[in-house]
C-alpha cells in the first residue's frame, strides 16, 4: 500500500515539475533546437542529388550548444529538487559502446567538381552525446520526449567526402585527412588524403586503390581546397585500413 502511495506521489510530483514555467521553456528550446538540426540533415541524403545546400555551420553548432546548455540546466534543476524519476530496464540493461544521446544528424554541403567525378562534403553531428543517466529517466518518463532518445555507438566521426562519378552515384568511398601534416622530401609540410571503404547505402565500387597519380591528385587539391575552411581536427580519423590518396 505505501509503496502504491509512493508511487502516486512520485507521479504527481513529476506532473507538477512538468507544468513549472522555467522547465517547459527548457524543454520547448530543447525540441525546437533538435527540429532545426533535424530539418538541417534532411537536404541531400538521396539520390538525386541536386538540391545541395551551403548548412550554415555557425548555426548548427549554435543549435548544439543551446541544447548541451539546456540538458546541464535541466539536470541541475532535477538534482536541486530532489526529483525521484522512476527506474527503467532501458537504462540498467549494459550495452557495451553504447551511450546515450538525441540523436545524430548528417549534414551534407555542396558538391566539388574533380576529374570525372565529384565530391560530397558530410558532417555528422551527435546531439548532446553521453547523456547523464538523470536526463535519460526524466525523458524516459516522458512520452514525448522518450522518442527523442537514442542510444548507439558515436564513433569518431566528423567531416569527411563521398566519392560520386560523373552521373552523382555515391560510391562505397570516404575520404577524409591524416590528423598531423606530413614533411615531404622537399621539406615543405602538405596534408594527407585517405580514402577507405563506408558502410552507407552505395551505387558502385570506386576502387581508389587503383586510380592513377592525375585522379589522385585531383581529388587531392578539390579536397585541400574545401578544407581550407577547417583546421585537420575537425575531420574524421581515418579508419586502421585507410590507404592513402595524396600524396604518395
Amino acid at each position: 500500500m505505501n509503496e502504491r502511495k509512493n508511487s502516486r506521489d512520485e507521479q504527481a510530483r513529476l506532473k507538477e515539475f512538468l507544468e513549472r514555467r522555467d522547465i517547459r521553456d527548457l524543454l520547448g528550446g530543447i525540441e525546437s533546437a533538435r527540429g532545426r538540426l533535424r530539418e538541417s540533415g534532411s537536404i541531400g541524403n538521396e539520390p538525386p542529388y541536386g538540391a545541395h545546400i551551403e548548412s550554415d555551420q555557425e548555426e548548427i553548432d549554435s543549435q548544439l550548444d543551446a541544447i548541451s546548455r539546456a540538458v546541464v540546466e535541466l539536470q541541475d534543476i532535477i538534482s536541486r529538487n530532489e526529483l525521484v524519476l522512476p527506474h527503467s530496464p532501458e537504462v540498467r540493461a549494459s550495452q557495451q559502446g553504447k551511450y546515450w544521446s538525441l540523436g545524430a544528424e548528417t549534414i551534407r554541403g555542396p558538391l566539388i567538381p574533380f576529374l570525372r567525378g565529384e565530391l560530397e562534403p558530410v558532417r555528422r553531428v551527435v546531439v548532446a552525446p553521453n547523456l547523464p543517466v538523470q536526463i535519460v529517466l526524466f525523458f524516459l518518463s516522458i512520452p514525448r520526449l522518450r522518442d527523442l532518445l537514442v542510444r548507439e555507438r558515436h564513433g569518431p566521426w566528423g567531416y569527411h567526402y563521398h566519392y560520386l562519378d560523373s552521373n552523382r552515384r555515391r560510391s562505397d568511398t570516404l575520404l577524409t585527412f591524416e590528423q598531423q601534416l606530413r614533411k615531404l622530401p622537399g621539406g615543405q609540410q602538405a596534408k594527407v588524403l585517405t580514402w577507405e571503404r563506408h558502410s552507407e547505402k552505395s551505387h558502385f565500387s570506386a576502387r581508389a586503390a587503383s586510380w592513377g597519380a592525375k585522379k589522385r591528385e585531383s581529388v587531392y587539391q578539390s579536397c585541400v581546397g574545401d578544407s581550407a575552411k577547417r583546421s585537420l581536427s575537425d575531420f574524421k580519423t581515418p579508419g586502421k585500413d585507410a590507404e592513402v590518396v595524396w600524396p604518395v
